[in-house]
């Protein structure tokens, strides 16, 4: 079929807009399930666990498959709008989510907290994956009833302008709304800039798709909805899994992290509040490194921002977020502790950054100096033991410089 110059606008264009929300509900779950997984009191280096920490450790294990895979949706998204249009903007102040009382996603409200691993906090997340249930066809008498409801309420939403999701009412429904057009959209656009997308050589293996038509589109969002949002009887689907958390969920403990904290919250106990500020600042970078790496062609190039990524992760973000959970808060409450926030932490490039190299370098200059400062105001025991391992946290920073093109 031919379209038209200004059907094939108006489809690029709403396509455009779905791919940008799936980029970003997968940036917006990311958090939320690493801040409950740290969230878990684990001790894999202690012999003859207590069964409690055991579980725990499981917990952990499970969750973290489950961001793994976010991760991989979130570059598989990443990619097919790539292939359609430009690459995701990550490290701008208005597209890193942010959590509270007042943040919800999806048309039922869903609370965006950062919370610990508890009832409450699985509950919501089985919400956000709840599996999408295709809704009833109705006959044509059925249709030409009035019973007070509108034919639409029964059919998935076709809305494209989300914001956190409105208009839906699970991640499922939203991708099966996004996979019909994909479907149908090898005749509305022109798939472009395959040498800027990842590839299984780089990340995740098979289950990357590079997308240079309709079919390869289709098998990248068809991987995401199978691995969870919103499929039921897949192996290590996301609902099933945090469905069985969910079933055992009093059979871990877990640290007194604050909900939704803020490095400012943290301002009354130096140490903590530096070590939040190396967490946001390493929690950019690996943004900022994951928007420049589809912006990169050559190889080489590519190679150093993909070896980043997954230090920045391993070596960086995630000791730091352990040691922040095992921290008193602040003398006045001895009974929450530090946490990662998760927040954008600004450069000189300000909220929109435009040199994204140059934020990148300050990012990384930020880190090993709030870093730094940490050690400096290590005044009590707790803080003190933790020093030999912040130094190690600050070698593994040195060595991901952020990459030159060549």
């Amino acid at each position: 079929m031919v379209h038209t110059p200004a059907e094939r606008a108006r489809f690029k264009k709403d396509i455009t807009t779905l791919l940008r929300d799936a980029v970003h509900v997968e940036l917006t779950t990311i958090p939320l399930y690493l801040y409950s997984l740290c969230s878990i009191i684990g001790a894999p280096r202690v012999k003859n666990l207590d069964p409690d920490v055991m579980d725990g450790l499981r917990a952990k294990a499970n969750i973290a498959v489950v961001v793994r895979q976010e991760m991989l949706h979130l570059a598989l998204a990443g990619n097919i709008l790539t292939s359609i249009d430009s690459g995701p903007r990550l490290y701008l102040k208005s597209a890193i989510p942010t959590y509270g009382e007042d943040e919800t996603i999806l048309h039922s409200k869903i609370p965006m907290k950062l919370e610990p691993c508890k009832k409450d906090n699985l509950e919501c997340f089985l919400r956000i994956e709840a599996p999408y249930i295709e809704p009833p066809s109705l006959s044509a008498e059925d249709e030409s009833v009035n019973v007070g409801t509108s034919k639409q309420a029964f059919r998935a939403p076709l809305q494209y302008k989300t914001e956190q999701l409105p208009d839906f009412n699970s991640i499922g429904e939203f991708y099966t709304t996004l996979e019909r057009m994909i479907l149908d959209c090898g005749s509305y656009v022109d798939f472009i800039n395959k040498d800027l997308q990842y590839t299984s050589q780089e990340f995740f293996g098979d289950l990357m798709t590079q997308v240079v038509d309709d079919k390869t589109a289709h098998d990248a969002i068809k991987t995401i909805i199978d691995q969870g949002e919103g499929s039921v009887g897949v192996e290590e689907a996301h609902y099933q899994m945090f469905l069985e958390l969910y079933q055992k969920r009093t059979d871990w403990g877990c640290y007194p992290v604050p909900s939704s904290p803020h490095a400012e919250d943290f301002k009354k106990t130096p140490f903590v509040y530096q070590l939040a500020l190396a967490s946001n600042a390493s929690y950019c970078y690996l943004l900022i490194t994951l928007e420049k790496t589809w912006k990169v062609a050559d190889p080489v190039h590519r190679r150093a921002l993909i070896t980043n990524t997954h230090a920045i992760m391993v070596d960086v973000l995630k000791p730091v977020a352990d040691i922040l959970v095992q921290q008193p808060q602040t003398p006045t409450k001895p009974n929450l502790s530090g946490a990662p926030p998760f927040e954008f932490y600004p450069t000189s490039q300000g909220d929109d950054p435009k040199d994204i190299d140059k934020a990148a370098t300050e990012l990384h200059v930020a880190i090993i100096a709030r870093l730094k400062e940490a050690i400096k105001n290590a005044s009590t025991e707790i803080q003190r033991a933790q020093i030999k391992p912040l130094e190690s946290i600050i070698f593994s920073a040195g060595r991901i410089s952020w990459p030159k093109s060549t």
